[in-house]
């Protein structure tokens, strides 16, 4: 039964996360997504945040707060080290960020991750903990996921171009079963047997530091570099928003509960739940990104910086696609 639980989570989670992805993909005009390409400044800071300001942020992080704690430590660097999460897609769709940047920087950061993520994880957990057990990466996990979002972002755009009347729907769609997804998340991490609640203050100021900087720092260096204010907002959701599915199978594959695991966090008497305590990092540095997005795009909407009316009600901002505007804006100036 076990295996059979396990391999229904991994199909309804796949299967969730490819139609999140087609079915936002259906509503970005294939010559913007282009024209993201042709223009690769905000790819280049996005990319440049992404793959190198976030993980010397998880480093860093890891060296002040959990520099004798490998248990935190190894699972705060894979996380900050892996791609952006497509969901990232879903939030630039809903607050109204540029979403054809968004697709164009999760398609590449997809496509590098191949290679940056291992070698971001090989290297700072070297540099942090020399003479610990050495991680290993689950290669078959990593590439489905970044599959199924490359395949899922081009046969949407193929799909929104040859049958433009089902946009709408389809975008419904891809939003519900974004929602469907975290929600399946936070279900399945709900049941270790170490909650998050119950962890030191280092553990809460560690993890939530890289998302917080990570974040502000995007969002700046965008500005400076004279973005687009939804393109600014795009850059940074990207940057902030990361696939913790990654992280997650990295700490299956590295970790057992072994004593020397989990050290100062258990007592002389207590088990050992070292996957438990580990699968709390990027947990909770899930919640920690979904709090400072919602914040963040909340107050860019009040300040102009999406493609959403400020004084519309919030509802709409929402529920309606003012990506459709976008497009026929630069369909005109062609």
């Amino acid at each position: 039964m076990g295996g059979k639980e396990e391999t229904t989570k991994k199909v309804v989670s796949n299967l969730l996360l490819f139609l999140l992805v087609f079915g936002l993909a259906v509503t970005v005009n294939p010559t913007a997504f282009k024209k993201r390409f042709k223009k690769p400044l905000p790819l280049v800071i996005g990319l440049g945040c992404q793959f190198v300001v976030l993980p010397v942020l998880g480093f860093v992080c890891c060296l002040v707060f959990f520099k004798d704690d490998p248990l935190y430590g190894i699972p705060l660097i894979a996380t900050a080290s892996s791609p952006g999460g497509s969901y990232s897609n879903w939030w630039c769709s809903i607050f109204n960020a540029d979403l054809p940047l968004s697709m164009a920087m999760t398609t590449s950061s997809s496509l590098l991750s191949a290679l940056t993520l291992p070698a971001n994880i090989l290297l700072y957990t070297e540099l942090a903990f020399p003479k610990e057990t050495q991680v290993k990466l689950s290669w078959d996990g990593l590439f489905t996921t970044i599959t199924l979002v490359i395949v899922g972002i081009f046969s949407g755009l193929f799909v929104g171009k040859t049958y433009p009347r089902y946009k709408q729907r389809l975008n419904v769609l891809g939003n519900v079963c974004g929602a469907a997804l975290v929600l399946f998340g936070f279900f399945l991490s709900s049941n270790s047997s170490a909650p998050i609640w119950d962890r030191d203050w280092k553990f809460y100021v560690g993890v939530t530091l890289p998302c917080v900087f990570g974040l502000i720092i995007s969002l700046a260096m965008a500005r400076l570099c004279r973005l687009k204010r939804p393109s600014c907002l795009a850059v940074a959701i990207e940057v902030c928003y990361q696939n913790t599915a990654i992280p997650l199978a990295v700490i299956l594959n590295s970790f057992s509960d072994d004593p020397k695991y989990c050290g100062e966090h258990i007592g002389e008497e207590e088990k050992c739940d070292a996957v438990g305590l580990a699968l709390g990092v990027p947990t909770y540095y899930q919640m920690v990104q979904i709090f400072s997005l919602a914040v963040c795009c909340l107050l860019c909407w009040k300040g102009g910086w999406t493609l959403a009316p400020k004084d519309e009600s919030f509802f709409n901002v929402i529920g309606k696609n003012h990506q459709v505007e976008e497009k026929e804006e630069e369909e005109e100036e062609e």
